[in-house]
């Protein structure tokens, strides 16, 4: 009894397939069949646990036999408790487990966890930002070559040129180089492909689409419509619109890095205008404020400059320099007549002063020459 051979290893199954022709798959043996009647019994999943049935013994021979199909991705091995019994039902031997493990065939595909995913990027970043990161996964065996998959683009829109690389492993999106621009193309959409055995031509595969919006930066300078402007206003009037100065900026319109602000040089040290923004349509009015005097001011030479509501990027703000636009004011004489300045005086009369006494003098001075 210390050399008795109680059970060999058993054959590995294949799924997918028919494995009868492997039979048996392992054969059971006690030395105590040399002295009596022994009858082989087994149990477990895949015989009298669900899914019944799959192995079957032949309970004087020992022999364990495969009837069915099996799949590694329901059951990736089987253990099989074996007996040896008297005629009594009483064991002969301590009960032992024969493990049958399914080998793996490449019988799924890669499958990613979202039809599309969904990715940003600031234009003009560094080349190699992350942008996103894919997940799938293939059901068949772990850590085999089944289940490795390789990450490839294999379409890109707009087409120009590639703006985006994957890592073949990680699937990592990340940036081929620095030349992303959203005023050229707002969005890209990348089609990625996943197959399985290291990207094989023997493996399977699956695709998904990325859709990767390109976020606005400040790198466009705000210009004005036009390089220089004329307007006339007459003396002594205040004005709530005496000039509309579009300006245009390519940025993402209605965002902070397309919205204007117009700012004096030069010109206004009397403090006689002011330039009102609508953030809605980037048009800056020039208002009076203070009304100019004819005789006082007959031009003036305004000069104005635009920046954005936000700082530039950094990748064009050492480029900006401040561009004067020059805006010709002329005022308009207008016929005032005369006016007493001052407009009131207050004369003393004393009992000392007789008849036709002069109390002073009360001047009207003609605005129009002094």
């Amino acid at each position: 009894r210390q050399k008795r051979e109680w059970i060999k290893f058993a054959a590995a199954c294949r799924e997918g397939e028919d494995n009868s022709k492997r039979n048996p798959i392992a054969k059971i043996h006690s030395d105590c069949a040399a002295n009596q009647q022994v009858t082989y019994r087994i149990s477990g999943v895949g015989i009298d646990q669900p899914p019944y049935g799959i192995f079957v013994i032949n309970q004087k021979t020992g022999e364990i036999n495969i009837t069915s199909i099996v799949d590694r991705e329901v059951t990736p091995f089987f253990i099989i408790y074996c007996r040896a019994v008297d005629s009594l039902g009483q064991d002969l031997e301590r009960v032992l487990e024969l493990r049958v493990r399914v080998l793996d065939i490449n019988d799924n595909p890669p499958v990613f966890s979202m039809s599309t995913f969904l990715g940003q990027i600031e234009e003009n970043s560094n080349a190699n930002t992350l942008v996103m990161m894919l997940n799938a996964t293939d059901a068949d065996e772990p850590n085999n070559l089944n289940s490795k998959i390789a990450f490839k683009i294999v379409r890109q829109e707009p087409s120009d040129s590639p703006m985006f690389i994957i890592n073949r492993y990680t699937a990592e999106i990340r940036t081929m180089n620095t030349f992303l621009d959203r005023e050229q193309y707002g969005q890209y959409s990348l089609v990625v492909r996943g197959s399985d055995r290291d990207g094989g031509a023997d493996g399977m595969a699956a695709e998904c689409e990325c859709s990767i919006k390109i976020l606005d930066v400040n790198d466009n300078f705000p210009y004005m419509e036009q390089s220089s402007y004329s307007i006339s206003i007459e003396e002594n009037v205040l004005n709530s619109n005496l000039l509309q100065i579009r300006i245009i900026d390519l940025d993402e319109e209605f965002s902070a890095n397309w919205m204007a602000v117009i700012f004096f040089i030069s010109g206004n040290e009397g403090n006689w205008f002011e330039i009102e923004m609508n953030e809605r349509t980037n048009v800056g009015t020039l208002k009076v404020i203070k009304a100019l005097d004819y005789e006082a001011t007959k031009n003036l030479q305004l000069s104005l400059g635009v920046r954005n509501k936000v700082e530039f990027h950094q990748s064009i703000k050492s480029q900006y320099k401040l561009t004067a636009t020059a805006v010709s004011v002329t005022v308009l004489n207008v016929v005032e007549g005369s006016v007493f300045r001052p407009g009131s005086k207050t004369f003393v009369v004393t009992s000392e002063m007789g008849q036709n006494y002069q109390l002073g003098d009360f001047i009207a001075t003609d605005l129009d020459t002094g």
